[in-house]
């Protein structure tokens, strides 16, 4: 396996950042390091590149000997104080991590850096160190030229990858999370629903009891109470001269043998209306109100003497 450039021809790298890096790390070769260690990589002698904070390493087959070589690059991560600024200038725009994921580094934000006097690249030659298996002093060598291509690569397409190098990761710039946020407000949605859901429940249940005592008031022929519920706190009040009911059902009064109100004094001082007499009506006005057939029924019901008789009364 190797990771031959894509580039084939002309200078490595389009985006931004990857040709200021790309200039920066050729700044430090000498031109003829530079063209041998581009053709490398072109040729596919790169085998793996690996990056962690503060390094990049790299297998490259030499070209002479055909044997493996490890080349290191070494990145000086970002500075505290500055580390400090590129966070907060990050946490400035939320979508600044997809971005990158994405391959952009945005114009704004490395505006916005260059104002602050930082940078996502190395300084200079104080930030930046080498190694190289092969031993070929002074360097860097051709396979750390080869290697530096194919960083600039790696950062054109990822600019993560830069970030790694400096000690930044993407959870890093992602703004945090305000205390009681996302989190606290998803439960008390939860909380509210909950609230929401047993408060219909309840209301449910208090509309459904008094269905059923309107069904059960129809069925024994009466009506329902119109007095509206009073809770046994309520009716406790104070304040109140009557004492509450008591809640034990054996303290209920028995009102299976109470007197019966009609045997209740005074239930028969109302005088009772007199009962409909045929005998000591006047017939003939009975035959003009009703007719004579329905005045003999009536005269024959009571037992009164046929309104059709000559002694009949008002014949």
């Amino acid at each position: 396996m190797n990771v031959p450039l894509r580039s084939r021809r002309g200078q490595v790298g389009t985006s931004p950042l990857a040709v200021s890096l790309r200039e920066l790390l050729e700044a430090q070769m000498p031109p003829s390091r530079a063209t041998s260690g581009k053709r490398a990589a072109r040729a596919g002698q790169v085998q793996w590149i690996d990056t962690a904070p503060g390094a990049a390493r790299a297998e490259v087959r030499d070209e002479m000997t055909g044997n493996g070589v490890l080349a290191r690059l070494d990145v000086r991560p970002i500075l505290p104080g500055d580390r400090e600024v590129l966070l907060r200038i990050a946490h400035a725009h939320p979508e600044l991590p997809a971005r990158l994921v994405a391959g952009q580094f945005p114009a704004d934000v490395a505006a916005e850096l260059e104002a602050e006097e930082i940078s996502l690249l190395p300084r200079g030659i104080e930030e930046l160190s080498h190694d190289c298996s092969c031993h070929d002093w002074p360097g860097p060598c051709v396979h750390v030229a080869a290697l530096a291509y194919v960083l600039v690569e790696a950062v054109d397409a990822d600019p993560t990858v830069l970030l790694t190098l400096r000690g930044v990761t993407l959870e890093d710039l992602a703004a945090p999370i305000p205390r009681g946020g996302v989190g606290a407000g998803a439960e008390r949605s939860s909380a509210g629903a909950v609230a929401e859901r047993a408060g219909a429940g309840a209301a449910a249940d208090r509309s459904g009891a008094g269905a059923a005592a309107e069904r059960g008031a129809a069925a024994a022929g009466t009506e329902p109470s119109a007095e509206p519920m009073v809770s046994d706190r309520e009716a406790a009040a104070p304040g109140d001269d009557e004492p509450s009911a008591p809640a034990d059902a054996s303290d209920t009064p028995d009102t299976s043998e109470a007197p019966d109100a009609s045997s209740a004094p005074g239930a028969h001082d109302a005088p009772e209306a007199p009962r409909f007499d045929p005998s000591r009506a006047d017939a003939a006005l009975l035959v003009d109100a009703l007719g004579m057939d329905v005045a003999r029924v009536l005269a024959r019901f009571y037992g009164a003497a046929d309104p059709a008789a000559p002694d009949a009364p008002g014949s």
